[in-house]
């Protein structure tokens, strides 16, 4: 799992923060994909710290709302803040991901 902390807000990448995703959103991650990044990535940073949030067992005590003025206060979309969270998730998505090494034999029967 990748974790990254960014202006003090913890923000957690991988399959639980997939499943925050796709269930608080209620679609499928390839409607996902159709949406434009300035739509999709406030959902990503939300699911991606609400997630943060419940893996700490802390309380949940922010919005939407409040993300999207987080995101205004740092820099907006394509400022800093946005920059940086979205290459970290990209790299949780692509990057990161572990690599399977190992060669599958196939075996055939001799006649």
């Amino acid at each position: 799992m990748n974790k990254i902390n960014l202006l003090g807000m913890d923000f957690h990448f991988g399959i639980g923060f997939l499943n925050e995703l796709i269930d608080g959103t209620g679609l499928k991650l390839d409607q996902l994909g159709q949406q434009d990044d300035m739509v999709l990535m406030p959902k990503i940073m939300y699911y991606s710290h609400l997630y943060a949030l419940q893996r700490q067992g802390l309380e949940i005590d922010f919005t939407m709302h409040n993300l999207h003025d987080f995101i205004d206060d740092n820099g907006g979309v394509g400022g800093k803040f946005w920059m940086d969270f979205k290459i970290a998730f990209n790299n949780s998505m692509y990057k990161d991901v572990p690599v399977d090494d190992t060669k599958k034999k196939v075996t055939t029967k001799k006649k």
